[in-house]
């Protein structure tokens, strides 16, 4: 019995050292804030392509985490310039006054395998809401150049006029739409102890070569002579 009971606590023991805390830098270049919304009886969607930051995912405490994600809002794309430049000004997401928004976690709740709700603060044209971001875990892979890869999709939606951003909200004419549909595409990149990404193809530093230690009375070998080359030669021609 006390074997058992010896042989379970070191099985647990293993399994938690294992599911330590993974930590992912976002990889900008794979990574997307799409949005639509309501514009007269149709939608217009767009995509914001600047994203970065850092997530922490611990396989042992699926109710734990952290997500700290940054968006360029002149990252902006939604296919028609004139309405890009129209969005970046002080009608609506006044870049050049927020150029920078921003989600922050404050907490997780699993709803189920690999899936789940992130809740945290978003702060968006100079103020900051709760939100909850109703998330889900695609998963995990080593890509070809040696990466380890994790993927995630989240879903939820905001008011703009909450964050003051109010251009024919209420107008009666309905041009624009007050609630915004956000879609979240994030691929990260896994981090090693010292912080950087981690490489799996990447060899480890070789150790520098030791000499020999010098035994006292014994002179070193003399190095063979080095032969001149081209480049010496025209030295001694041109002198």
């Amino acid at each position: 019995m006390r074997k058992t009971g010896f042989l379970i606590a070191c099985l647990i023991a293993a399994q938690c050292a294992w599911a330590a805390p993974e930590h992912y830098k976002i990889d900008d270049s794979h990574s997307f804030a799409n949005w639509s919304i309501r514009h007269i009886v149709g939608k217009t969607t767009g995509t914001f392509t600047g994203i970065s930051g850092k997530l922490m995912l611990d396989p042992a405490n699926p109710n734990s985490g952290s997500a700290d994600v940054s968006v360029n809002v002149y990252s902006l794309d939604s296919g028609h310039r004139e309405r890009d430049i129209h969005l970046l000004t002080a009608d609506f997401l006044d870049a050049n006054r927020y150029p920078t928004m921003r989600f922050v976690s404050t907490g997780f709740r699993s709803t189920g395998k690999d899936a789940g709700v992130m809740s945290g603060q978003l702060t968006l044209h100079g103020a900051t809401r709760n939100v909850e971001i109703s998330y889900k875990i695609l998963g995990f892979a080593n890509d070809p150049w040696g990466n380890q890869r994790a993927a995630f999709e989240g879903r939820f939606s905001i008011n703009r006029s909450d964050y003051g951003i109010t251009k024919y909200v209420g107008d009666g004419g309905g041009t624009v739409g007050n609630e915004v549909e956000i879609t979240l595409l994030v691929e990260g990149l896994k981090l090693g102890p010292d912080g950087q990404v981690l490489n799996l193809k990447t060899p480890p530093a070789a150790a520098p070569a030791s000499q020999p230690a010098a035994q006292p009375g014994v002179q070193p070998a003399a190095q063979p002579a080095k032969k001149p080359g081209i480049e010496d030669l025209l030295k001694d021609i041109l002198r």
